[in-house]
């Protein structure tokens, strides 16, 4: 196998690299997007907004002010 044959091999592999990674980076970026926009509309279900965000357990407590240091100084 001489030089130019190995150049050819190694471009014919790096484009199937390339489109392999095309198409897996498509598909992640198009299941990202759709579970973005279902656990947005999961927030508008009062039932399930507690499951999924944290913050809305705490809305409406008071924070104690002598566990917050950052606006003392």
């Amino acid at each position: 196998m001489n030089e130019k044959e190995q150049v050819k091999q190694y471009l014919l592999l790096f484009e199937r690299l390339n489109a392999q990674a095309g198409r897996l980076t498509k598909i992640l970026l198009i299941f990202l997007i759709a579970a973005l926009i279902f656990f947005q509309a999961a927030l508008h279900i009062r039932y399930l907004r507690p499951f999924i965000s944290p913050v809305d357990r705490l809305d409406g407590i008071p924070v104690k002010e002598r566990n917050v240091k950052d606006w003392h100084d």
